[in-house]
């Protein structure tokens, strides 16, 4: 492929990985979504359009920038969650530079294409801006239930993303080895993972779109004046969520092997008591149990994925 050829190819990709970016003062902050790492989540995508076309010509214009990213092209065009493996279990230094280095022809998957598409966006976001990067991963998940923030415990952090007024979950940023949220946390981003509800649910893009306002708005890109709508949200999730726990950590997470037969039992909701001793799931050897009390959070109900369940409880301060 001649040099011509690459630069179309690139130029096309960009194009179309771009859900949209509004951009104001560069000394503000820059605000990056990541929408549809797995391609079966397609909420998110429409999520940051809504925000995006919100956006455009407010006066005064927002401060700093909003940029909105396709992550994996590839499966939200098959509507499949990973086409050779889980785009966000990659994000190791080493896979990174070998991605970094390595011609796109000789990459052995697709999600890693996709990753060094990706890549030459994310790369240049540091040089483009003077103000704080502030990251967030969109995503949704198969079982019914009410939405959260996946998040370290560190104390600005948190006030940050109470603001959103969404569950924080901590500790699964540690847990989940190799997810995109992980490795830009250790960039120096302000980086987390907004879990924003059932995969198809009616109101899942509507919290998410509400969630990601919010977050402009407490990031400083916008003002509550500038916009209509932030009244609206604001009221709109403080009652979706006012009957959840604000601040929760992992306790429990059943990883599933290959061959394991993993089925969980029906009826299960994000958020939803459990006893230790409960039959929740079972697979080839048989029941699987509650090892505790807590709440029990993404039951799995699709075919893709490793992560059966994960059980949290109330963090302690």
């Amino acid at each position: 492929m001649n040099n011509s050829s690459v630069a179309k190819v690139k130029t096309e990709d960009i194009n179309k990985r771009i859900i949209g970016a509004v951009e104001g003062d560069p000394d503000g902050p820059t605000v990056v979504v990541l929408a549809g790492m797995h391609g079966n989540e397609r909420a998110g995508v429409e999520a940051v359009k809504n925000v995006i076309g919100t956006l455009h010509g407010i006066e005064p214009p927002i401060d700093g920038h909003l940029l909105g990213l396709r992550a994996n092209i590839s499966a939200l065009e098959q509507n499949m969650r990973y086409i050779d493996e889980d785009m966000n279990r990659i994000w190791f230094p080493s896979v990174i530079s070998e991605v970094r280095e390595t011609p796109e022809k000789e990459l052995g998957s697709s999600e890693r294409v996709e990753m060094k598409r990706l890549l030459r966006i994310l790369d240049n976001i540091e040089n483009r801006t003077n103000g704080p990067v502030i990251l967030a991963d969109v995503h949704t998940f198969s079982a019914d239930g009410w939405m959260f923030t996946i998040t370290s415990s560190d104390p600005k952090q948190r006030k940050l993303l109470s603001k959103l007024h969404v569950p924080m979950v901590f500790g699964i940023e540690e847990s989940l080895l190799g997810t995109a949220l992980g490795y830009y946390q250790k960039q120096g981003f302000v980086s987390f993972g907004l879990e924003g509800g059932q995969h198809r649910h009616q109101l899942t893009e509507y919290n998410t779109t509400a969630s990601l306002m919010l977050l402009l708005q407490a990031v400083g890109c916008i003002e509550q004046q500038y916009v209509d709508q932030i009244k609206k949200y604001e009221k709109h999730m403080r009652s979706h969520t006012k009957y959840l726990p604000v601040e929760t950590e992992l306790v429990y997470q059943h990883i599933i092997e290959s061959g394991d037969e993993f089925r969980m039992q029906p009826g299960y909701k994000n958020f939803q008591p459990v006893k230790k001793g409960e039959w929740l799931a079972s697979d080839k050897e048989g029941k699987i149990v509650a090892r505790c009390d807590g709440y029990i959070l993404m039951p799995l109900y699709q075919s893709q994925g490793n992560d059966g369940f994960f059980i949290i409880k109330e963090h302690e301060s």
